[in-house]
């Protein structure tokens, strides 16, 4: 299928999903959004439950893949890594401004492992590393609980894009990146003088 029209599909039926229930979610609004047949709309994806179970598989699949293929896998600051991932992140909410509300809908009574694993072909193991693997845990001050810092500051990080999404600013699909990565290193350098040497 032409990327374009896959892609109208996806965030035509991403924010149709996200708006109604599965049962409530109507197909035809999906086609006149994407701007598609409804035959065609079946002739790729079959029925309103497969397209709904491939926009699952999408949802966790598209991020992942961007993180793992984008990500300066040499980078040793966790800061700077934690950066970078939520910088993907914002440029894939870009393509697909409706995936957040879907996945929250979908995924709300579901733990990260288990979302990890509802996608059998996906790379866990190398995922898993995003945030330890080549970090110079040595920069941190000494008594700091390593691990306990990194989910502070990742949560930090990852609340902050919770709230922009949240924004007027995270309305459109037109994210000020200049704006993001200097409100983010705001975050960073305050965070750095707590934990860094």
């Amino acid at each position: 299928m032409d990327v374009e029209k896959r892609n109208a599909i996806i965030n035509s039926a991403m924010k149709e999903f996200s708006a109604n229930s599965f049962q409530k979610a109507s197909t035809n609004k999906i086609v006149e959004e994407a701007g598609i047949s409804k035959g065609l709309l079946f002739h790729y994806f079959g029925t309103k439950d497969k397209l709904y179970k491939y926009l699952q598989h999408f949802s966790i699949k598209v991020i992942s893949e961007e993180i793992i293929d984008q990500l300066d896998w040499e980078q040793r600051d966790i800061f700077m890594r934690l950066k970078e991932i939520s910088l993907i992140k914002f440029k894939v909410l870009q393509r697909f401004p409706y995936l957040y509300d879907f996945s929250l809908i979908v995924f709300q009574n579901k733990t990260a492992e288990e979302i990890l694993h509802m996608n059998t072909d996906f790379p866990l193991e190398l995922y898993s590393q995003i945030y330890t693997y080549n970090i110079d845990y040595s920069l941190f001050k000494e008594g700091i609980e390593v691990e306990r810092a990194i989910n502070i500051i990742r949560w930090t990080i990852e609340k902050y894009g919770d709230e922009f999404r949240k924004s007027p600013a995270g309305d459109n699909t037109n994210f000020d990146y200049k704006r993001i990565e200097k409100e983010i290193y705001e975050y960073i350098d305050m965070l750095k003088s707590c934990f860094y040497k």
